[in-house]
């Protein structure tokens, strides 16, 4: 598969996944908006097909020398876990309560947003050092 084509198929298994969280997370906080069909089972079940989708899209993403290649920075893994962090803190405001447990100070969604940042920050040092 062309580089480029495996680029453009990242980036909409990507937005695709960002929309299904967002659209799963609101149906999780509240759940009278699907009448009660929608149960907690099956919120896992979608989020975990997300993080699965995520995986293959960052899978898809063309590498050189173990570095993406043109991925800015909101496709990173850090606007990742922003955005979700981001959703949660909506879906709080405007009165939500999550019925799986996800939430704003969850102590897991708080270890993936520490793991974003130092992946990051390594990604940038990396290039920084293959400019020099």
């Amino acid at each position: 598969m062309q580089l480029e084509k495996r680029l453009i198929l990242a980036r909409q298994l990507r937005i695709s996944v960002l929309i299904v969280i967002a659209v799963a997370l609101a149906m999780d906080y509240f759940p009278g908006l699907t009448g009660g069909l929608i149960g907690r089972n099956l919120v896992f079940v979608i989020l975990g097909f997300c993080f699965v989708a995520a995986v293959v899209a960052e899978l898809l993403i063309p590498r050189k020398e173990h570095r993406k290649v043109n991925v800015p920075l909101f496709e990173h893994d850090l606007f990742f876990i922003f955005y979700v962090v981001a959703v949660i803190g909506l879906l709080t405001l405007l009165g939500g309560q999550s019925q799986i447990g996800l939430h704003f100070t969850h102590p897991v969604l708080w270890v993936f947003v520490v793991y974003a940042l130092i992946k990051w920050n390594l990604d940038r040092k990396q290039a920084r050092k293959e400019q020099e």
